[in-house]
């Protein structure tokens, strides 16, 4: 038996196109011969024998007198050594004029080995084009291999390689595009089977598309191109008219395609809005590099960043409204949320909107209430007023508590909490409980505190923020201009590393600084007693001097080298050293002086080998750190790691506090750094700090230590906030 099918592939030329009908028979022996007939086809009836192509046997035929789209009754006749067969189909007229765009890709951060061979196809097949997604993460490759760097632009500047990305990135090309998708890996054993999937995805993708283009990144973003990306390229071409699948970049699919390019997505985040709207009304500088940083950052250095930039943003706008309490919303809708304040001292207020008094929850020094209606990216204002009613909360009874919400009630024989209302998960609580009520929600207190408040469908955080200000209670959108321009303050977000100097090999542990890198130096180590140093300049124009810091014992053919570098240029230079008969690990420091707000360095370990190789040295290690940390609402405690290390020279090394999400605004901070001495120790400290309404919790905890690219982490700490 045989079967026959149309695709939507063409051959011969644009003016005389033929639709290929692929056939498929396990019958078929030696020469294939085949026509096509049909109302209104037509194909060679003696045409020469066929070859197998990637869609099996595949005959051309003259569909012009049939729109795209129809569906012809069709009869295909083969003939072969094993005889005549035929068989009838349905031929769907196809479109021509298609073209797939296969866009190979890396990423910034790719290794640099992967990086390496995408600039090397392209270097070899002037067929390949990639794009280099992530370019605010090419800094690492950008500086470990200068001289890379004219080839690279060359490639840009020729239209074979497309940056994607931020703005802001070393390369200094604006990118049409701030991001790319996925594709397929083109995972395939033969270069018939990868053009078979991108046929397939051609399919699929190509469907409600509004013009003839379709692009198709393939290939893994952090890995070696696709070995069939240029095979496909060449022998399509030679194949088929239509579709054109050719290797492309994301700017030829929307500039040919005459496509629309997406927008960048906005930064809605509380931290954008509340610091773009600072930015607006007080003069002061948007935090830009901060927020850069956050996007790309740790998600607990993110969390420290965005929040440092709420908190100068809030205090920036509160100081243009006279309030006792200002709320703020960054959504773009009306909310409705319940929210806190915490005073300096316990005071017994209740809270006022418009002179209404509103139900109000004081416990301590902490006062929360239901702010009803904040306009959408807006604010309201209200009252703090004194008066001698008790608003704390009050001991309940029973093992259920409600909202005008949920009802959440507790088993004591599952021991795992219930809640009734819209699809929710139901928080973990172990026994005993109690449940207490108050003006604004009720709460139950077991293992963990549950609260449910009144008019709020939710369990999580307030989406509104509430910042303590002066006077006055009124509300609305925010203006144009402040009710109270304040003059141009700090900056909203921190604009240098919180630890410096900063590794030039940063990437082995974060992103890129804070605020860019505009210099740096690299250390490559030729041999045992040779060194070259490399300095790079990411900016403009750069000049400063790199100086070697050496162990005990050792000597240099120079120890500092002054370097005046063109904006994107780099110099090297070989240093030859002379070593002690000391066995052990030496580290050898360059550090690159002259930048604005921190110093850049890098650290080569040089190894004098031991007298004993069968039992080295470790060379850094955790001496000692703390199986627990407690402290009690309102009291704090050092979290001490202490580092050691064998090294016959000092080394600098950055110590990060890695722990659950609940825990963030109680342990910190994040990143703390020092000089560890030759052999010597270090302590390191980190800060539990549990404000006067912490409630009880535990965390697990690890310190992560980084010393150069040797990197150790404690045993697991508990963290405690005691009852």
């Amino acid at each position: 038996m045989i079967a026959a099918e149309s695709t939507e592939l063409f051959v011969g030329p644009r003016t005389a196109l033929l639709q290929v009908v692929r056939l498929t028979s396990d019958a078929l022996a030696g020469p294939v011969h085949a026509h096509v007939s049909g109302p209104g086809l037509h194909s060679p009836r003696h045409g020469g024998s066929l070859a197998p192509g990637p869609f099996g046997y595949e005959i051309g035929v003259d569909v012009s007198e049939h729109p795209p789209g129809a569906v012809v009754p069709a009869q295909a006749v083969v003939r072969s050594a094993a005889g005549e067969q035929s068989c009838t189909f349905s031929l769907v007229v196809g479109s021509p004029g298609w073209t797939v765009h296969l866009v190979g890709h890396v990423a910034g951060d790719a290794p640099f080995a992967a990086f390496r061979a995408h600039l090397d196809l392209a270097l070899t097949d002037p067929a390949y084009r990639f794009a280099v997604t992530s370019v605010e993460l090419l800094q690492p490759y950008w500086d470990m291999f200068p001289e890379h760097r004219s080839v690279l632009l060359r490639l840009i500047a020729e239209g074979r390689v497309e940056v994607v990305g931020s703005e802001s990135n070393v390369v200094g090309v604006a990118p049409l595009l701030s991001s790319l998708p996925s594709g397929p890996a083109l995972a395939a054993s033969s270069l018939g089977e990868a053009e078979r999937a991108v046929y397939s995805s051609f399919l699929d993708m190509r469907v409600g598309v509004p013009a003839p283009h379709v692009m198709m990144p393939v290939g893994v973003s952090r890995e070696a191109p696709s070995p069939w990306v240029t095979a496909i390229h060449h022998d399509w071409s030679a194949r088929y008219t239509w579709p054109r699948v050719v290797c492309s970049l994301p700017r030829d699919y929307y500039v040919r395609g005459s496509l629309p390019v997406p927008r960048a997505p906005l930064d809605d985040s509380p931290a954008a809005v509340f610091a773009s709207h600072a930015a607006r009304l007080t003069g002061a500088a948007f935090p830009g590099a901060a927020l850069s940083r956050a996007a790309l950052a740790h998600p607990r250095e993110a969390f420290d960043l965005r929040s440092d930039v709420v908190s100068r943003s809030l205090a920036a706008l509160t100081s243009t409204v006279d309030s006792s309490v200002v709320v703020w919303n960054p959504t773009a809708a009306v909310c409705t949320d319940v929210v806190s304040v915490h005073l300096p001292v316990a005071r017994n207020v209740h809270v006022e909107f418009d002179g209404a008094v509103l139900p109000t929850l004081v416990d301590g020094v902490t006062v929360t209430f239901l702010a009803r209606d904040v306009p959408a990216r807006g604010w309201r204002t209200y009252e703090l007023v004194e008066d001698d009613v008790d608003h704390g909360w009050k001991r309940g009874y029973g093992k259920e508590i409600a909202s005008t919400h949920y009802v959440l009630s507790y088993d004591p024989i599952a021991s795992l909490v219930a809640v009734d209302g819209p699809a929710l998960e139901a928080p973990r609580m172990v026994g005993p409980v109690s449940v207490w009520h108050s003006e604004v929600g009720e709460k139950m207190v077991g293992s963990t505190t549950v609260a449910l408040w009144n008019e709020v469908p939710h369990l999580g955080p307030s989406t509104l923020f509430a910042v303590v200000g002066a006077r006055s209670p009124v509300s609305g959108s925010l203006p144009s201009v402040a009710p109270r321009l304040a003059v141009a303050g700090p900056p909203l977000g921190p604009v240098t590393p919180a630890v410096t100097p900063v590794f030039a090999r940063y990437w082995l542990h974060e992103p890129a600084p804070l605020g860019g890198l505009p210099a740096s130096v690299h250390l490559e180590v030729l041999g045992p007693t040779r060194l070259r140093v490399v300095a790079v300049s990411d900016g403009g124009e750069f000049s400063g001097v790199v100086r070697l810091t050496l162990p005990d014992g050792w000597s240099a053919s120079w120890t500092s080298m002054p370097v005046s570098l063109p904006a994107g240029g780099h110099v090297s230079a070989e240093v030859r050293l002379e070593a002690p008969r000391t066995p052990g690990c030496h580290p050898v420091r360059a550090t690159l002086e002259g930048l604005p707000f921190f110093d850049v360095y890098d650290v080569a370990l040089l190894t004098v080998p031991e007298w004993d190789a069968d039992d080295p040295v470790e060379v850094l290690w955790v001496a000692s750190s703390p199986p627990v940390v407690s402290v009690r609402p309102g009291s704090q405690a050092v979290i001490r790691v202490v580092v050691a290390s064998s090294a016959h020279g000092d080394l600098p090394v950055q110590a990060r506090l890695l722990s659950p999400r609940p825990s963030w605004e109680f342990a910190g901070p994040f990143c703390v750094g020092g000089l560890l001495p030759a052999r010597g120790r270090l302590p390191l400290d980190f800060t539990l700090d549990a404000p006067p309404w912490a409630t009880p919790d535990t965390w697990s905890a690890v310190v992560r230590v980084a010393a150069g690219d040797l990197v150790r982490t404690t045993a697991p700490i508990r963290l405690e906030v005691a009852g």
